[in-house]
């Protein structure tokens, strides 16, 4: 079973189900060359949906290429569009030096200091222009994808330098973000760059039904039942669910949800976050990279959350093994199942 995202395999694609009106919204619009904001909460199959779309556009009567990247990688505009820029380079000239790209971003670094913050808007229109000249170089439209963008990231690029990026031939753009994060990404004048906003809503229990078909065919009728109500609608808390099933391990997912409401009232929005992620992910402690930049903490921010949760007793702790490490198991916290 496949609880990570689906990718741009053939086999991948054959267990795509239920977004046919999200897919043809986007499609239609990147044809069209508007850019597209896509919205929906973790688990709701954000990641999946743009490989699906990529994988479509490819093999169009009139073909489109995609580049598709995690917005977790920048945390500003200048990192993101230097990796649009190599991305789109190593497309345009598979077979350049891979040098290359380093060598165009590398005259373009930010100086130290507060000389940096004067250039810093002369090098960011200079990343677009060049971020143009490597799409000029290749022989057909590219539609530019960029999975979980960071608001701040997501309204310097599309707010400050919107007009810029309007002006760029042979791209379009197609943006996700977390749905509870809407007013941010949508923030005058970002709201102005995106003709479109696809929000990807619940899955209906027929929906649901639906996936653990082309996921886990052989879960019975009863444990499907389960599964799909410890899913409200979120395809990886469906699939995760599913899992636990056929693990073993009772399906209940109402608490975890519970747990996120009372959470966001002893905490606030970014403890709601981090309650989630646990619940998506298993157990995790306050150094765990991956975690920090999903829910947006650093990782002092992520261990008093924790361990006001714990003390609250929506957290609990557990102790794994290292792996090929010796010494005492790691202190990682997880969702308290019953409370």
């Amino acid at each position: 079973m496949l609880i990570q995202p689906l990718a741009q395999s053939r086999a991948d694609q054959r267990r795509f189900i239920n977004r046919e009106k999200e897919t043809n919204s986007i499609v239609g619009a990147v044809k069209t060359s508007q850019p597209v904001l896509v919205l929906g909460e973790r688990g709701s199959g954000r990641t999946s949906l743009l490989n699906h779309v990529a994988w479509l556009l490819v093999r169009e009567e009139e073909p489109r290429d995609s580049v598709l990247i995690s917005g977790e990688l920048a945390s500003d505009p200048a990192q993101l569009l230097g990796v649009l820029v190599a991305r789109v380079g190593r497309m345009a000239q598979p077979g350049a030096s891979r040098a290359r790209w380093l060598e165009d971003l590398q005259a373009l670094s930010m100086p130290d200091g507060p000389f940096g913050a004067v250039v810093q808007p002369a090098i960011l229109m200079e990343l677009v222009d060049l971020l143009g000249e490597r799409l000029a170089e290749l022989e057909r439209p590219v539609c530019l994808m960029i999975d979980e963008i960071l608001p701040a990231v997501a309204h310097g690029m599309f707010g400050t330098l919107r007009n810029e990026l309007w002006t760029l031939q042979g791209a379009s753009w197609v943006i996700s973000g977390e749905s509870a994060a809407e007013a941010l990404y949508r923030e005058p004048p970002a709201d102005a760059f995106f003709a479109q906003t696809v929000v990807l809503a619940p899955l209906s229990d027929a929906g649901a039904r639906k996936l653990l078909g082309a996921q886990v065919p052989d879960l019975e009728a009863a444990d499907a039942d389960a599964a799909v109500a410890a899913g409200q609608g979120n395809p990886r808390r469906l699939l995760r669910a599913a899992a636990d099933i056929q693990a073993g391990i009772p399906a209940d997912g109402a608490p975890a949800y519970e747990l996120a409401e009372k959470a966001t009232s002893l905490a606030g929005p970014l403890a709601a976050r981090l309650v989630e992620y646990l619940s998506e992910h298993g157990p995790a402690s306050a150094s765990d990279e991956s975690m920090l930049r999903q829910i947006g903490a650093s990782r002092q921010r992520a261990s008093q959350l924790m361990h006001q949760l714990h003390s609250a007793g929506l957290l609990q702790t557990v102790e794994q093994a290292k792996e090929g490490r010796p010494g005492r198991p790691a202190r990682r916290f997880t969702i308290k199942t019953s409370t």
